[in-house]
C-alpha cells in the first residue's frame, strides 16, 4: 500500500431508504472525486427522519 495516496474524507447525508443505497453514493462521490478507493468510517441513521450519515476516508 506504498503507492496509495490519501485524498482526504468525504460526506454524504441524505435520504436513503438502505444501506446500500448510501454505499453507492459513496462509490459515486469517491468517483467524482478521482479516487479509486474508499474506506467507512461511519455509516449512521440519527433519529427517525430517513437521513443516513456517511462518511469515509478516499484514496487513490
Amino acid at each position: 500500500m506504498d503507492d496509495v495516496q490519501s485524498l482526504g474524507v468525504i460526506y454524504i447525508n441524505h435520504n436513503f431508504a438502505t444501506e446500500s443505497e448510501a454505499r453507492q453514493a459513496l462509490n459515486e462521490e469517491t468517483d467524482a472525486q478521482g479516487a479509486t478507493y474508499y474506506h467507512v468510517i461511519l455509516m449512521r441513521e440519527p433519529g427517525s427522519n430517513g437521513n443516513m450519515h456517511a462518511s469515509a476516508d478516499i484514496y487513490r
